[in-house]
């Protein structure tokens, strides 16, 4: 790239300010004749002789020396240079002002490329070689300057010149090649701002760094990245103030840079590398420390810090003796650390530090000498590592170890192990017991051999799976994996069952060695296993069949049976009232009553059939041949007479009752399911009829089951919406007819199904726990309605309402109805309460105090169903019965049975003898009023004078107020 006149400029000089400063001390300043003789440049000798700055802009000096001359002077004196080419002269008067002197100049006139230059020397005694400074010198001078320019061309360095503009933004004034082909592909870049040839991420750093040049009299130098375009080049860039020629006065700087980029990344490298390794350090969970020659501490580490407590200003320089922060082992180390340094080799040992917060805390201990490139100890560099957990660990192994052998040689079970042939390796003493057969006679023998010894030494025969253990150690060690099997042995005890369990064992390299066996003695488990599965089929109670097998039994009859054409029937027996036999005896009196039963139904029943226990109060029983429905209801009819002879229970007789519920397959059912379901549903059906009937199934009673179902699943929000409802019946005076009274009955106003009876929701809200809830919510209708009647009310009109034998197992039952009473404002002088027989049957204190406190708060207590089913009346003079209300079974049979009027006779007269009223209910012919008038009886009711009504009705007719 040739200079244009511009550059020549710049180029001459520097050419001369090297030339002539190099050459002559004395002052040169350079005078451009078409600017008014504009000083373009100084030396430095100039500046020094008119006491300037290093600047060698000379912006004070430039201003102050045109004008001081005048034009018509200017113009002579250029002229006259000019046509001499070389002039001598003394200092004119205008510098003379800047400098009191009288010295003489020499004035030179000379082109570069166009141009016309003067040059300027202040001659001084030391200047009298200044006539080899003719124009011709100056010449070659601008000859030498293009050859220093052909050089700068060709360095690899790049070198520019820039000069800061008007608004002190850095322009480029001239590059060389070199410097060209990094920052731009165009021919030329004269006078374009810096920072548009840089890439965007680095144009705010330039722009600092222009700050700081504009500012500067110095070199700066700096690290960038140059370029359009972001590149991994990094250069370093040196700028040196320099004023070459300068007519704008403005401030430049010549800059060299130079391509560092590899130099750059090593030194990245070795400063991230430095970095890695002092992270490394620092966070190193070992102590580090190193030492210099005479045993102080040059470094620690953040761990050491961590450990001891001290603070690196503290550690620094002292010796571990001087301050350790480490306990008695100070002197151990810092003697390791100096024998390091005598012998120049590593000294390890373990030793016992104080940490912060943990004393004896093990470490080892390495000293490590360091040397320098002659091979002498330059310092020690310690490494303490925390052993403890590894030491802890060891110990731990060790004695899990010593466990693990105890454990073996105590072990119930028999351990073995085998090599790859089959053959002993090992047995603990279980092993060598069960052998019977000392454990160096066994070694080396396979387990098909001493098990058959096991079977001849006690006179057995060798079984046909003898080999199985054998086999299956084979098979693990064929495939590597764990196996299992059952073997039996016999012993003098017996045979024993082993569970044996195999595992492949595999040394350090990963290879196959040696097999594990481990047997369990199973024989009690398997005696066990027999019995769970005799209890999981058997009811444990009775000793019976359970559901689970009779459901078995009449699967496999099912099999049998649809291959023939013999038909088999299912039988469902159910114990009725055995709820209240629970209630009133206790659950053992009727666990009593349930075995007795069995034992009654194991005599009658055939052994072609099968029998079972199915449920709490429920036997079941699979008859194997129906011939026809009529023979089958025979059987059933002979087991329920059967049943319903007395059994002794605790030492006194008892008559039960029982109902049953049969299907026969195929007639009725044709799936298992489906025929234990139907017998069931059968069953309720004879529950909920007659007690002690039976009823075979029909299409109806599926759907009286559906019903059953929706009853259950309403029930509780029946309760929640009080959807139930009293209904009275009345009492009648046998004498004149007068109402006397009444019973309170519940009946449900279904929302779908209307008005349902009490016989077909109290049998499931009993099943429920539901019974006592219903109780008083009719107890507190009734008590809502008697407190408006209390005033016209007789004394002896009471109105009953009835108490579950439930409600007196129940803690709350006395605050429960008391809090009824108060809140209804009702008093207990017409309430009546009545309790079943069962209730009284049980002979419990607790349950006493109950009846004797209800009788204190002045209720009428009243024994309903009086002389069905228990035989003792002994209970009678217990409690404080007030009425006595004879069972409907005996009024309904009075006339047409002559017993059963004794039986009503005997009642009356005892209760008469007993001080106790008398309600005979179920009265529906006039008939029986009449008898039992003549017998003394006094009030009755039943549907010969009223059926249930709704209270309200009641009280409507009776004349009686209706509560708000």
């Amino acid at each position: 790239m040739k200079p244009n006149n511009r550059e020549s400029r710049h180029c001459i000089a520097s050419i001369t300010e090297a030339f002539l400063s190099s050459s002559l001390g004395a002052p040169l300043f350079i005078l451009d004749p078409s600017q008014d003789l504009e000083v373009v440049f100084t030396n430095p000798p100039a500046r020094r002789y008119f006491d300037l700055s290093d600047d060698p802009s000379c912006h004070w000096f430039i201003e102050k020396w045109p004008k001081g001359i005048s034009a018509q002077w200017r113009q002579a004196f250029v002229e006259q240079v000019r046509r001499e080419q070389k002039s001598y002269q003394l200092i004119p008067e205008a510098i003379q002002k800047i400098k009191a002197s009288s010295q003489e100049m020499c004035f030179i006139w000379f082109d570069a490329q166009g141009a016309s230059f003067i040059a300027a020397v202040i001659l001084n005694s030391d200047t009298h070689v200044l006539g080899n400074f003719e124009p011709k010198a100056i010449q070659n001078a601008l000859e030498l300057g293009d050859f220093y320019h052909s050089i700068l061309d060709s360095l690899h360095d790049s070198i520019g010149l820039f000069e800061f503009d008007d608004q002190n933004s850095l322009r480029v004034v001239w590059l060389n090649e070199r410097a060209m082909r990094y920052v731009s592909p165009r021919t030329s870049v004269e006078g374009e701002l810096v920072s548009c040839l840089l890439f965007d991420s680095i144009k705010s750093s330039w722009l600092g760094l222009e700050n700081t040049l504009i500012n500067s009299t110095e070199s700066v130098s700096c690290s960038f990245m140059l370029g359009r375009e972001a590149s991994d080049n990094v250069f370093e860039i040196y700028f040196y103030p320099v004023q070459l020629l300068n007519k704008s006065k403005r401030k430049q700087f010549i800059a060299t840079w130079y391509n560092v980029t590899k130099l750059y990344q090593k030194e990245r490298a070795e400063t991230q590398q430095r970095q890695d390794f002092y992270n490394l350090v620092e966070n190193s969970p070992d102590v580090i420390v190193r030492y210099d020659v005479s045993g102080r501490r040059t470094y620690v580490n953040r761990s050491f810090e961590l450990s001891t407590g001290l603070t690196r200003d503290k550690a620094i320089g002292k010796r571990p003796l001087e301050y350790a922060g480490i306990g008695a082992s100070a002197a151990k180390i810092q003697s390791n650390v100096l024998k390091a340094v005598t012998t120049g080799m590593p000294v390890t040992e373990r030793v016992l530090i104080d940490v912060k917060g943990r004393d004896n805390v093990i470490h080892e201990i390495r000293c490590i000498p360091e040397f320098d490139k002659q091979g002498t100890t330059t310092g020690v560099l310690l490494d303490a590592r925390d052993f403890t957990d590894q030491e802890l660990a060891i110990q731990q192994t060790e004695n899990s170890e010593l466990k693990f052998r105890t454990l073996v040689e105590n072990s119930p079970d028999f351990i073995s192990r085998y090599d790859l042939n089959c053959q002993l390796l090992y047995g603990n003493p279980a092993h060598t017991k069960l052998f019977a057969c000392p454990i160096e006679q066994m070694l080396g023998q396979t387990p098909t051999q001493l098990i058959t010894y096991l079977h001849q030494r006690f006179g057995h025969s060798a079984p046909e799976n003898v080999s199985i253990l054998e086999d299956t150690i084979k098979e693990v060690i064929c495939t590597k994996l764990s196996g299992e099997c059952e073997i039996s042995s016999p012993t003098a005890l017996g045979q024993v069952f082993s569970y044996v369990s195999i595992t492949p064992e595999f040394n350090l390299e990963g290879e196959l060695s040696s097999v594990l066996v481990v047997g369990r003695d199973l024989t009690e488990l398997k005696a066990f296993q027999e019995k769970v599965n005799y209890l999981s089929k058997h009811d444990p109670l009775t000793g019976l069949p359970n559901r689970v097998d009779l459901l078995e039994k009449v699967s496999s009859q099912l099999r049998q049976t649809s291959s023939s054409s013999y038909k088999f029937g299912l039988l469902v027996i159910g114990v009725d009232h055995f709820k209240s036999i629970n209630d009133s005896f206790g659950y053992e009196y009727g666990d009593s009553v349930l075995k007795a039963l069995a034992l009654r139904l194991q005599t009658v029943v055939p052994k072609s059939s099968y029998l079972a226990r199915i449920g709490a109060d429920e036997f079941g029983i699979l008859v194997a041949k129906v011939i026809d429905r009529i023979g089958f209801s025979f059987e059933a009819a002979r087991i329920r007479e059967a049943l319903s002879l007395p059994i002794r229970v605790n030492g006194q007789e008892i008559v039960v009752s029982v109902s049953i519920g049969a299907c026969i397959y195929p007639d009725d059912a044709q799936e298992i399911e489906d025929l234990v379901r139907y017998a069931d549903s059968a069953l309720f059906a004879a529950k909920s009829s007659q007690r002690g009937s039976i009823c075979f199934y029909s299409n109806e009673l599926t759907e009286r089951a559906v019903e059953r179902m929706e009853i259950r699943s309403s029930l509780r929000s029946a309760l929640k919406n009080r959807e139930f409802c009293v209904y009275l019946q009345p009492k009648i005076c046998l004498n004149d007819g007068k109402m006397m009274g009444a019973e309170a009955l519940v009946r449900w106003h279904h929302p779908t199904r209307g008005l349902l009876m009490p016989d077909l929701f109290i049998p499931i809200a009993e099943e429920l726990n539901l019974i006592s809830e219903i109780d008083m919510q009719v107890l507190d209708e009734l008590c809502r309605y008697l407190h408006v009647w209390q005033a016209k009310l007789l004394p002896e009109q009471g109105f009953a309402v009835n108490l579950s034998a439930l409600q007196f197992y129940r803690e709350d039952l006395l605050s429960t109805i008391q809090e009824v009473m108060q809140r209804r404002q009702c008093i207990p002088d017409n309430l009546e309460l009545e309790i079943t027989e069962g209730v009284l049957l049980v002979h419990c204190e607790h349950l006493s105090q109950k009846i004797h406190h209800l009788k204190h708060l002045g209720f009428t207590l009243v024994l309903d169903d009086f002389g069905t089913g228990y035989s003792s009346l002994s209970y009678l003079s217990r409690y404080p019965i007030d009425v006595l209300k004879i069972d409907r079974s005996f009024i309904r049979d009075m006339n047409h049975s002559s017993a059963s009027q004794v039986l009503v006779k005997t009642i009356v007269s005892m209760a008469q003898n007993l001080n106790m009223k008398v309600v005979a209910e179920g009265v529906e012919e006039t008939k029986q009023a009449e008898l039992l008038s003549s017998y003394g009886v006094k009030l009755a009711q039943g549907f010969l004078y009223s059926r249930p009504i709704p209270i309200a009705q009641f009280a409507q007719q009776y004349d009686l107020p209706t509560p708000n």
